[in-house]
């Protein structure tokens, strides 16, 4: 393990897909800075996928690095049905709108939809989207099972692009049936996220971690923040999830591509002042689906999300799909590097939003090891809590994160500032067990006699023989 002095905070979350599937690339992207491979199940077989996640625990053993693995679930996405030729959509025609079997009924200027309840959900001068909202319509009024719309900005509609309805509340539950299905198959995979498309309250959060619940499974939920009913219910929302994602991608199609970065800043503000981690997520490096370096603007983009305090940044098609997986994730990494160089101005501990003591001790934890000039935070961990305390006061520090658990490893992988350690051969009744971590530590980091660690603890049933929420100085012998 190298020195953590040179490690990157923040984190890189990864699309896996036809470009970088295969056991030795997934090598080498980890190699590069990959710390958690995203699985997007918008596509692919359970074959696949089931390929692809033995591929990633294989090349994390190789390589000797935990990698987590994110399961990023569809959503109710709505599309066009399937068309006979291209649609030309110009401005100011009308057109139905409606499921398929209605196509003999309307015959021409009929748009056919896989989403049976449009009809009912949409509304009269609502926006009605097509194909990543390149082409924009607005709806007139209901006529028999059908819906008609008048386009406003046309172009040219093909088979199964999706629609978006961005002013309507949908009937269909964010957690659709297909999602079901999938988490199903993920939790028997050990996957460690799992990723819900299109969160509108705090509702969908409560059902996908019942489900997880009584499938006892250890997963944690990200919300994907792409619907204006997100943005409204957000601090709910935050209060039930453990991870948000700020998914600019549909994003800027729901609310408008002008309001994108202002709901960026305060989504990121907000997840920094209540200590939940954060990801920012779409087009980060967008040119470098087919080029070898990204344009100027997406370099900025990324820095500019490290300096809003984001804890993680992601790839989508320049890792799944593009011609430079490997080169994506070093240029993330090397962004990321030269941009934690000059960070942003902590948080005031006044605005920080703490109601518990074992945020109070990790943030004490934190001051004590920038003070006495500390070499390391080890923070002895049992479901990763006491990390993610640490690491939302941002400290100048690095944080090991020390657990028993190869889940807690995998969570810390997403988790900004922190260097998973996972203790194995340990006896958690030995009252010496911190003496054994810090010896451990020192022999894996060659620590020389004098330098000082802060060890903290939590309040998790590992390491019983210590005391709880306590904070310690040890000077290395």
């Amino acid at each position: 393990m190298p020195s953590t002095k040179s490690i990157r905070k923040a984190k890189i979350v990864a699309t896996l897909g036809p470009s970088s599937n295969d056991l030795e690339t997934i090598k080498k992207l980890i190699a590069a800075g990959m710390n958690v491979a995203r699985l997007n199940m918008s596509h692919g077989t359970y074959e696949q996928h089931s390929e692809l996640i033995k591929n990633i625990r294989e090349a994390s053993k190789a390589m000797g690095i935990e990698v987590a693995i994110l399961q990023d679930l569809q959503g109710p996405k709505i599309r066009v049905g399937t068309l006979d030729k291209e649609l030309d959509l110009q401005k100011g025609s009308r057109w139905h709108v409606g499921i398929p079997s209605l196509k003999d009924k309307f015959d021409k200027n009929f748009i056919p939809s896989d989403y049976a309840e449009l009809v009912n959900d949409c509304v009269p001068n609502t926006k009605i989207l097509f194909d990543d909202g390149k082409i924009k319509a607005k709806a007139i009024e209901r006529v028999g099972d059908a819906y008609l719309i008048e386009v406003l900005e046309g172009g040219i509609l093909k088979s199964k692009k999706g629609i978006n309805l961005p002013d309507c509340k949908l009937s269909v539950p964010s957690f659709t049936q297909k999602d079901q299905e999938d988490l199903e198959f993920g939790i028997k995979q050990g996957i460690d996220f799992v990723a819900l498309s299109f969160v509108r309250d705090k509702e969908d959060i409560i059902r996908i971690k019942d489900f997880l619940k009584q499938r006892n499974a250890q997963v944690l939920v990200i919300a994907k923040i792409e619907k204006p009913q997100a943005v409204l219910n957000i601090q709910e929302i935050t209060d039930e999830v453990d991870v948000i994602m700020v998914a600019r991608g549909d994003m800027g199609v729901e609310v408008g591509d002008h309001l994108v970065p202002v709901v960026q800043k305060k989504l990121i503000s907000l997840c920094n002042l209540k200590g939940i981690p954060v990801i920012t997520a779409t087009q980060m490096l967008e040119s470098m689906i087919g080029f070898s370096t990204p344009t100027r603007a997406e370099a900025s983009d990324v820095a500019n999300a490290i300096w809003d305090g984001t804890d993680a940044v992601m790839l989508s098609a320049e890792s799944a799909s593009g011609k430079y997986p490997i080169e994506s994730v070093k240029m993330m990494s090397s962004i990321i590097l030269e941009a934690e160089k000059y960070p942003k101005k902590r948080i005031s501990l006044s605005d920080l939003l703490i109601d518990d003591v074992g945020s109070t001790m990790m943030i004490a934890a934190s001051l004590i090891a920038e003070n006495i000039k500390a070499q390391h935070i080890i923070c002895m961990t049992t479901e990763g809590n006491s990390c993610i305390k640490l690491s939302r006061f941002r400290p100048k520090t690095p944080i090991l994160g020390v657990t028993n658990s190869v889940h807690v490893v995998r969570r810390m992988c997403l988790y900004w500032g922190c260097v998973p350690f996972h203790l194995t051969n340990f006896d958690e009744d030995n009252l010496d067990l911190q003496k054994q971590v810090v010896e451990l530590v020192k022999k894996e980091f060659n620590l020389n006699p004098g330098e000082k660690v802060v060890v903290t603890k939590g309040e998790g049933k590992f390491f019983q023989g210590g005391t709880s929420n306590s904070v310690i100085v040890e000077i290395i012998q």
